[in-house]
């Protein structure tokens, strides 16, 4: 599946269609309502015409995705900085700014803002910029940064701004929105499904944008990666851990917390020995386990949805092109033959 262009971002109304919309038409109101979702600010209005404020939010396992627009221009400012999370802002058209200090970023569609930790900052939105918004709570992000990285994180900072129109940049919108559509399915998704697509967000969110950990590391992760021999014995272990970890439907970070070593260094490793990434070969072996169960399933009493999460996929479209890409039928064939 091609990475979602950045011309390609979703409509306002096509976000969080089956969230509540809460609106407010005065300053106060919206002012208390975003308040009590994200933290204390001071929000003015920067025309005579006040605000017409829109919000959806859709939260879980401590990554949210929110759709706000305040209709009318306004600024922001918040004195105390962020504490207890971190935001992705995207807008979806129009122009916003971020200030830190003298640090000035200038957001739109294809440059996301991301607001800093503990530390003063103003923004201004332009009237009528709808803005897709991700939320991560600061101790989930330490988590994954530990899972990843095979360090602590207590002091972790991420970079101002996040360029959409990369290769990373695309990877992180992409799995947002995927993470989006699995939000949508909150009936139909279990809460692991829903958690390793939250996981995938993080993810991508530490390779996208600039932060602490990284460059801290940059120096002894291009040494550990220089080139393990080919008959690495962690790579054979991983081999012999992937087929049943799709089984037990465990993740890559998972993968190799079992195999006692930090995700980066699972990663040079199979870089070196195969050409290829450890997802890569997860999304395989998960691909395998997947023909296997739709060719015992009973069509009259199995899905593919429900096959193809057993099998560790949370994108049913996805699943489906990567499935007949890999074996040249569709699961829905293959289930019925």
């Amino acid at each position: 599946m091609a990475p979602r262009a950045v011309s390609g971002l979703p409509r306002a109304n096509e976000l969080l269609v089956s969230r509540d919309t809460t609106r407010a038409s005065e300053v106060d109101e919206a002012h208390e309502t975003i308040s009590k979702l994200f933290c204390d600010h001071r929000l003015a209005p920067l025309a005579s015409g006040g605000v017409e404020m829109s919000l959806r939010s859709a939260h879980d396992s401590g990554v949210g995705i929110d759709l706000l627009d305040y209709g009318g221009a306004v600024q922001i400012d918040v004195g105390k900085g962020l504490e207890h999370f971190h935001l992705v802002q995207i807008p979806l058209k129009g122009r916003a700014t971020l200030q830190v200090g003298n640090a000035l970023v200038e957001s739109s569609p294809s440059v996301a803002t991301v607001p800093p930790i503990e530390r003063e900052f103003s923004m201004r939105w332009d009237a009528g910029v709808p803005t897709l918004i991700c939320f991560v709570e600061r101790e989930r992000l330490r988590n994954v940064v530990q899972a990843v990285y095979g360090v602590e994180a207590e002091r972790l900072q991420l970079g101002l701004h996040m360029q959409l129109d990369t290769q990373a940049g695309q990877d992180f919108l992409r799995a947002l929105l995927e993470h989006h559509d699995v939000l949508e399915r909150v009936t139909a998704d279990s809460p692991y499904a829903r958690r390793l697509s939250a996981d995938l967000v993080l993810a991508r969110l530490l390779n996208a944008v600039d932060n602490s950990v990284s460059r801290s590391l940059g120096g002894w992760t291009s040494g550990e990666a220089s080139r393990p021999p080919r008959t690495d014995a962690l790579v054979r272990r991983f081999e012999e851990a992937v087929d049943s970890g799709a089984a037990e439907g465990l993740t890559v970070l998972q993968i190799a917390e079992r195999l006692g070593v930090p995700l980066r260094t699972l990663q040079s490793h199979v870089r070196a020995a195969k050409g290829t990434t450890p997802t890569a070969m997860l999304r395989e072996a998960q691909l395998r386990r997947a023909r296997i169960l739709l060719e015992a399933a009973d069509p009259q009493r199995e899905t593919v949805t429900g096959i193809a999460q057993q099998a560790g996929f949370t994108h049913l479209g996805r699943f489906s092109t990567e499935y007949r890409r890999r074996f040249a039928e569709s699961p829905t064939e293959t289930l019925r033959r």
